[in-house]
């Protein structure tokens, strides 16, 4: 998975409701099997489903384990509030059968993209992270002014790597890194892909 804490790591506190409307200007880009768009609070108990499975969370920085019971409400209003140009978070559907299989998204700091991603484990292995990957580094160079797109993947997570080389991205590095979530170090791949690359 996607190493980025852009993911379900916001849990909704006490003092904050459901009620408030967040508005938002929807985003829907299109892949030949896939509908990338604004979760809508309905994408809750999809999103809970799959953050909740410890095989999804631990292969992420981001997301905690176990997930809070209610935690993805709070985390698609609080994605909903922070949307921009240069910041995105979208379920990942089917176009065949509108299935909720996961997120994608990226946060612009400077010059560069930190792209991020999440799959239903039933839906590993079948190319659907690579096609959302490519589509949204497609969309951070047409919508944003960012210079790069980069990622980061624990390096012993042989399939989120494969996924960012094929979404363009390269190996620059490996170091290890603090996960406070994760209760440790652990060795991190470091991947990038330069707009005049393309």
């Amino acid at each position: 998975m996607g190493f980025a804490a852009l993911y379900p790591s916001y849990v909704l506190r006490s003092e904050e409701s459901y009620g408030g409307e967040i508005v938002v200007d929807p985003l829907e880009l299109l892949t030949a099997r896939l509908r990338l768009r604004t979760p809508h609070i309905d994408d809750a108990d999809a999103i809970q489903s799959i953050v909740a499975d410890p095989r999804v969370a631990l292969s992420t920085a981001s997301i905690p384990h176990p997930y809070p019971e209610g935690g993805a409400k709070g985390f698609i209003l609080h994605v909903r509030k922070v949307a921009s140009r240069d910041r995105r978070n979208l379920a990942i559907v089917l176009r065949d059968g509108n299935e909720l299989i996961g997120m994608v998204g990226y946060q612009t700091q400077g010059l560069e993209s930190e792209l991020a991603y999440m799959v239903s484990l039933i839906h590993w292995g079948r190319g659907y992270a690579s096609e959302a990957c490519r589509r949204i580094v497609a969309h951070i160079f047409e919508a944003t002014e960012a210079k790069a797109v980069v990622a980061r993947a624990m390096a012993d997570n042989k399939a989120s790597e494969a996924v960012l080389r094929k979404a363009g991205l390269r190996w620059q590095s490996e170091m290890p890194v603090a996960l406070p979530i994760r209760a440790g170090t652990f060795l991190t791949s470091f991947w990038r892909l330069d707009r005049e690359a393309l």
